[in-house]
């Protein structure tokens, strides 16, 4: 890592308390003018340290822009990367641009126009998340590209847990929960060749609740965020980790080594759901079974004319039923 990474993540962990230049320059075995060259680079990208005589450097507030810095610190894997503060959409920017087997990560700090599954709105406010797609010609054939969303699903928890410590869940199909609140939602896009049977393009895009923020009263009882305490971690760096993890799912796509670990983090497995029909605004009472090896939700029927039929779901919505 760079003495601009590591010092980052030193004032980080002191928590807003200073640190002596002598005692950083011992910490990363760097020299103090090396500090102060590192210090300059991150108040030039917009973090806010206060520099005081005979005490050192801090961080002076809850303070997390979203830079490439951070976002190269973790990567380790081959990458285009694009940082906005605001865009309507980052798979919007994804879709315009030619594409090839590297992957192009476009990132923003918020959303106009942020879009989620079946044409919803997703909202997107600056400062408290993180919004990302990454875009890829993939190298597998178009009937694996049922598994990309799953695969996707692990990949954001798997980098969530990595950088921020915490582990989240799924509801299938991709929506990950962290405390029974939703964090983080994936919209995977795919245009493909029929003659070939090869995807000519493949647009991953993920919104993750990263700090406290205000939503809708539509949201407001379902969403929720990784750390109530802003700044608790890089953004950044959760970009870049989540870059490396998709990465290894895709590219290990064929053997489906990711199924046992979904499945795993699948929380409504042996739940009551309320399966919801696009056809037909009620919903019906049904047991979550299981996850068939395409990646079907396995439902027995609870009520109705269905009560004690099996299904398998592979599109459609469902949700938590209520206590009884």
């Amino acid at each position: 890592m760079t003495t601009r990474t590591e010092l980052l993540k030193l004032l980080r962990s002191s928590r807003g308390e200073f640190l002596s230049g002598q005692k950083i320059g011992e910490t990363l075995g760097v020299s103090r003018n090396s500090v102060w060259k590192a210090v300059a680079q991150l108040k030039k990208e917009g973090y806010p340290i206060e520099g005081k005589s005979n005490a050192g450097y801090r961080l002076t507030a809850a303070s997390d822009p979203l830079t490439p810095g951070d976002v190269e610190s973790v990567l380790r894997v081959p990458c285009d990367i694009q940082v906005h503060d605001v865009v309507t959409s980052t798979n919007d920017i994804a879709r315009s641009m030619p594409l090839s087997h590297r992957p192009a990560a476009i990132i923003a700090n918020q959303q106009s126009a942020g879009r989620g599954r079946l044409g919803r709105s997703f909202e997107s406010p600056g400062d408290t998340g993180l919004y990302m797609t990454i875009a890829l010609k993939p190298a597998f054939a178009l009937n694996k590209a049922l598994f990309v969303t799953m695969a996707c699903a692990v990949a954001a928890c798997r980098a969530i847990e990595r950088v921020c410590g915490v582990s989240p869940s799924i509801k299938w199909v991709n929506d990950i929960f962290l405390e029974q609140k939703k964090i983080c939602g994936i919209l995977t896009e795919a245009q493909s060749n029929l003659e070939t049977g090869e995807i000519d393009s493949l647009i991953i895009g993920t919104g993750i609740n990263c700090f406290p923020s205000s939503f809708s009263p539509e949201i407001s009882h379902i969403a929720g965020c990784i750390s109530d305490t802003p700044g608790a971690f890089s953004r950044g760096e959760l970009a870049g980790e989540l870059i490396n993890q998709t990465a290894d799912v895709l590219e290990d796509i064929e053997s489906r080594s990711f199924f046992s670990e979904y499945r795993a983090r699948c929380f409504i497995l042996g739940q009551r759901i309320l399966v919801h029909a696009h056809y037909d605004s009620r919903s019906t009472l049904a047991l979550a079974r299981d996850i068939d090896e395409d990646g079907g939700l396995i439902v027995e029927y609870l009520e109705g004319p269905r009560a004690g039929i099996l299904e398998t779901l592979h599109t459609g919505e469902i949700s938590i039923a209520p206590a009884q």
